[in-house]
Protein backbone atom coordinates (compact mmCIF):
# COMPACT_ATOMS: atom_id res chain seq x y z
CA UNK A 1 0.00 0.00 0.00
CA UNK A 2 1.26 3.41 -0.58
CA UNK A 3 2.25 5.29 1.97
CA UNK A 4 2.70 9.07 1.25
CA UNK A 5 1.04 12.32 3.28
CA UNK A 6 0.47 15.48 1.31
CA UNK A 7 1.53 19.38 2.36
CA UNK A 8 -0.73 21.72 0.37
CA UNK A 9 0.60 25.17 0.59
CA UNK A 10 0.55 28.67 -1.62
CA UNK A 11 0.40 27.47 -4.97
CA UNK A 12 2.07 23.56 -4.98
CA UNK A 13 1.12 20.18 -3.36
CA UNK A 14 4.30 18.27 -1.93
CA UNK A 15 4.79 14.94 -0.87
CA UNK A 16 5.98 12.72 1.78
CA UNK A 17 7.24 9.23 1.08
CA UNK A 18 8.63 6.83 3.72
CA UNK A 19 12.20 6.15 3.10
CA UNK A 20 14.56 4.27 5.44
CA UNK A 21 16.14 6.89 7.05
CA UNK A 22 13.43 9.29 7.66
CA UNK A 23 11.05 10.08 4.94
CA UNK A 24 11.86 11.73 1.24
CA UNK A 25 10.15 14.94 0.56
CA UNK A 26 8.77 15.53 -2.88
CA UNK A 27 9.09 19.14 -3.90
CA UNK A 28 9.50 22.32 -1.07
CA UNK A 29 7.16 24.74 -2.38
CA UNK A 30 7.22 28.91 -2.64
CA UNK A 31 10.08 30.65 -0.52
CA UNK A 32 7.18 32.43 1.32
CA UNK A 33 5.52 29.08 2.18
CA UNK A 34 8.22 28.74 4.89
CA UNK A 35 5.69 29.15 8.08
CA UNK A 36 2.96 27.24 6.21
CA UNK A 37 5.26 24.10 5.62
CA UNK A 38 6.81 24.72 9.18
CA UNK A 39 3.05 23.91 10.33
CA UNK A 40 1.51 21.48 8.23
CA UNK A 41 4.85 19.39 8.84
CA UNK A 42 4.37 19.65 12.41
CA UNK A 43 0.87 18.83 12.34
CA UNK A 44 1.70 15.48 10.95
CA UNK A 45 4.27 14.10 13.69
CA UNK A 46 7.51 15.44 11.10
CA UNK A 47 10.09 17.19 12.14
CA UNK A 48 12.42 18.92 9.97
CA UNK A 49 15.16 16.31 10.62
CA UNK A 50 13.23 13.60 9.84
CA UNK A 51 13.29 14.65 5.98
CA UNK A 52 16.49 12.88 4.77
CA UNK A 53 15.74 13.83 0.99
CA UNK A 54 14.65 15.97 -1.25
CA UNK A 55 13.09 15.48 -4.60
CA UNK A 56 12.84 18.09 -6.84
CA UNK A 57 10.67 17.54 -9.79
CA UNK A 58 12.23 20.66 -11.26
CA UNK A 59 13.75 23.99 -10.83
CA UNK A 60 10.93 26.76 -10.63
CA UNK A 61 10.46 28.67 -7.48
CA UNK A 62 7.10 27.49 -6.30
CA UNK A 63 8.57 23.68 -6.30
CA UNK A 64 12.47 24.51 -4.96
CA UNK A 65 11.62 28.05 -3.13
CA UNK A 66 12.73 26.46 0.28
CA UNK A 67 15.78 24.68 -0.92
CA UNK A 68 18.03 26.91 1.23
CA UNK A 69 16.14 27.24 4.55
CA UNK A 70 15.98 23.21 4.33
CA UNK A 71 19.56 22.75 3.64
CA UNK A 72 20.58 25.57 6.16
CA UNK A 73 18.30 23.70 8.70
CA UNK A 74 18.79 20.51 7.94
CA UNK A 75 22.22 20.03 6.08
CA UNK A 76 22.09 16.42 6.19
CA UNK A 77 19.43 16.41 3.30
CA UNK A 78 20.79 15.21 -0.04
CA UNK A 79 18.97 16.45 -3.03
CA UNK A 80 17.43 14.13 -6.12
CA UNK A 81 17.29 16.33 -9.51
CA UNK A 82 18.30 15.97 -12.77
CA UNK A 83 21.47 17.49 -14.51
CA UNK A 84 19.55 20.40 -15.76
CA UNK A 85 17.70 21.50 -12.71
CA UNK A 86 20.58 21.69 -10.84
CA UNK A 87 22.31 23.72 -13.94
CA UNK A 88 19.46 26.15 -13.56
CA UNK A 89 19.29 26.51 -9.91
CA UNK A 90 22.61 28.29 -10.24
CA UNK A 91 20.96 30.92 -11.96
CA UNK A 92 18.44 32.07 -9.43
CA UNK A 93 15.36 31.88 -12.21
CA UNK A 94 12.98 30.39 -13.97
CA UNK A 95 14.64 29.15 -17.37
CA UNK A 96 12.62 30.22 -20.12
CA UNK A 97 13.28 27.84 -23.48
CA UNK A 98 12.46 29.67 -26.34
CA UNK A 99 9.28 27.37 -27.44
CA UNK A 100 7.65 28.08 -23.94
CA UNK A 101 4.12 28.96 -24.16
CA UNK A 102 0.97 28.63 -21.89
CA UNK A 103 -1.36 25.17 -23.09
CA UNK A 104 -3.87 27.64 -23.80
CA UNK A 105 -4.96 31.61 -24.06
CA UNK A 106 -7.09 31.33 -21.27
CA UNK A 107 -4.48 30.02 -18.54
CA UNK A 108 -2.55 32.75 -20.14
CA UNK A 109 -4.88 35.45 -18.92
CA UNK A 110 -5.75 33.92 -15.76
CA UNK A 111 -2.38 33.03 -14.39
CA UNK A 112 -1.26 36.68 -15.69
CA UNK A 113 -3.98 38.37 -13.35
CA UNK A 114 -2.97 35.69 -10.23
CA UNK A 115 0.72 36.79 -10.56
CA UNK A 116 -0.18 40.85 -10.53
CA UNK A 117 -2.65 40.17 -7.59
CA UNK A 118 0.02 37.29 -5.63
CA UNK A 119 2.48 40.04 -4.09
CA UNK A 120 4.73 36.61 -3.30
CA UNK A 121 4.31 35.29 -6.87
CA UNK A 122 8.37 35.03 -8.42
CA UNK A 123 10.22 33.68 -10.78
CA UNK A 124 13.48 33.91 -9.13
CA UNK A 125 14.95 32.06 -6.41
CA UNK A 126 18.22 32.25 -4.02
CA UNK A 127 20.40 30.18 -6.32
CA UNK A 128 21.91 26.71 -5.48
CA UNK A 129 24.56 25.03 -6.27
CA UNK A 130 24.97 21.37 -5.69
CA UNK A 131 27.03 19.69 -2.79
CA UNK A 132 29.23 16.43 -2.71
CA UNK A 133 26.28 14.43 -1.34
CA UNK A 134 23.64 15.24 -4.01
CA UNK A 135 21.80 12.95 -6.26
CA UNK A 136 22.13 14.38 -9.82
CA UNK A 137 20.71 12.09 -12.79
CA UNK A 138 20.90 12.60 -16.33
CA UNK A 139 18.66 9.62 -17.16
CA UNK A 140 15.81 7.50 -15.78
CA UNK A 141 16.76 5.16 -12.57
CA UNK A 142 15.33 2.36 -11.47
CA UNK A 143 17.57 1.59 -8.13
CA UNK A 144 18.33 4.65 -6.65
CA UNK A 145 14.66 5.32 -4.81
CA UNK A 146 15.17 1.62 -3.87
CA UNK A 147 18.43 2.14 -1.91
CA UNK A 148 16.83 5.13 0.19
CA UNK A 149 14.03 2.37 1.53
CA UNK A 150 11.40 3.61 -1.46
CA UNK A 151 10.06 1.20 -3.57
CA UNK A 152 10.34 3.33 -7.14
CA UNK A 153 11.75 4.99 -9.95
CA UNK A 154 12.79 7.90 -11.54
CA UNK A 155 11.67 9.00 -14.73
CA UNK A 156 12.43 12.22 -16.70
CA UNK A 157 9.45 13.36 -18.14
CA UNK A 158 10.35 16.98 -19.86
CA UNK A 159 7.57 18.66 -21.63
CA UNK A 160 6.39 21.16 -19.09
CA UNK A 161 10.30 22.06 -18.77
CA UNK A 162 13.70 19.58 -20.05
CA UNK A 163 14.29 19.46 -16.43
CA UNK A 164 11.23 17.89 -15.22
CA UNK A 165 11.55 14.09 -13.66
CA UNK A 166 8.85 12.21 -11.86
CA UNK A 167 8.73 9.55 -9.12
CA UNK A 168 6.56 6.07 -9.79
CA UNK A 169 6.63 3.98 -6.46
CA UNK A 170 3.07 1.35 -5.80
CA UNK A 171 1.28 2.38 -9.00
CA UNK A 172 1.49 6.25 -8.16
CA UNK A 173 3.08 9.06 -10.05
CA UNK A 174 4.32 12.33 -8.39
CA UNK A 175 4.89 14.12 -11.60
CA UNK A 176 5.39 17.63 -10.22
CA UNK A 177 3.90 20.11 -13.40
CA UNK A 178 4.14 16.79 -15.87
CA UNK A 179 1.13 16.98 -15.53
CA UNK A 180 -2.03 18.92 -13.75
CA UNK A 181 -5.13 19.31 -12.24
CA UNK A 182 -6.69 22.63 -12.14
CA UNK A 183 -8.11 25.19 -14.50
CA UNK A 184 -9.50 22.68 -16.12
CA UNK A 185 -12.49 24.21 -17.60
CA UNK A 186 -10.15 27.06 -19.31
CA UNK A 187 -9.52 23.91 -21.96
CA UNK A 188 -6.77 21.90 -22.40
CA UNK A 189 -7.15 19.35 -19.24
CA UNK A 190 -4.27 17.92 -17.56
CA UNK A 191 -1.73 19.88 -19.32
CA UNK A 192 1.09 21.64 -18.25
CA UNK A 193 -0.03 25.16 -17.97
CA UNK A 194 3.19 26.06 -19.20
CA UNK A 195 4.94 23.85 -21.92
CA UNK A 196 7.90 24.02 -24.43
CA UNK A 197 7.30 20.93 -25.98
CA UNK A 198 3.83 19.54 -26.55
CA UNK A 199 4.81 15.91 -28.30
CA UNK A 200 7.20 15.81 -25.26
CA UNK A 201 5.16 16.01 -22.90
CA UNK A 202 2.82 13.30 -24.79
CA UNK A 203 5.65 10.97 -24.72
CA UNK A 204 6.36 11.39 -20.96
CA UNK A 205 2.27 10.55 -20.27
CA UNK A 206 3.03 7.50 -22.74
CA UNK A 207 6.59 6.68 -20.34
CA UNK A 208 4.49 7.38 -16.92
CA UNK A 209 1.30 5.01 -18.16
CA UNK A 210 3.24 1.83 -19.43
CA UNK A 211 4.84 1.93 -16.03
CA UNK A 212 1.20 0.72 -15.13
CA UNK A 213 0.47 3.75 -12.73
CA UNK A 214 -2.97 4.17 -11.75
CA UNK A 215 -2.98 7.48 -10.11
CA UNK A 216 -1.33 10.95 -10.61
CA UNK A 217 -0.42 13.21 -7.98
CA UNK A 218 0.37 16.64 -9.91
CA UNK A 219 1.77 19.69 -7.94
CA UNK A 220 -1.40 22.11 -8.78
CA UNK A 221 -4.80 20.30 -8.47
CA UNK A 222 -5.93 16.60 -6.82
CA UNK A 223 -4.81 13.18 -7.74
CA UNK A 224 -6.68 11.92 -10.70
CA UNK A 225 -7.09 8.57 -12.87
CA UNK A 226 -3.60 7.98 -15.40
CA UNK A 227 -6.45 6.51 -17.78
CA UNK A 228 -7.59 10.37 -18.44
CA UNK A 229 -3.57 11.08 -19.46
CA UNK A 230 -3.87 7.72 -21.28
CA UNK A 231 -7.51 9.14 -23.28
CA UNK A 232 -5.95 12.48 -24.15
CA UNK A 233 -2.61 10.57 -25.63
CA UNK A 234 -5.09 8.58 -28.02
CA UNK A 235 -6.43 11.95 -29.35
CA UNK A 236 -3.86 14.47 -29.03
CA UNK A 237 -4.58 18.08 -29.24
CA UNK A 238 -3.44 20.23 -31.62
Amino acid sequence: MLSNRAITLSQTNCYLLKANDGYLLIDCGNASDKQSFLSNLGKLGIALADISHLFLTHHHNDHSGLLHFMISANPKIQVIMSSKCAEYLKTGTHYKHRDEKYSNHALRLMLKIYSCLNRDWSENFVPYFTRGSDIILDQDNDYILSELGVDGRILLTPGHTDDSISIVTNKAAFVGDAARNMLNFTGTPYHPILLYDLAACYESWVKLINTGVSTIYPSHGKPFDSERLKILCNHPME
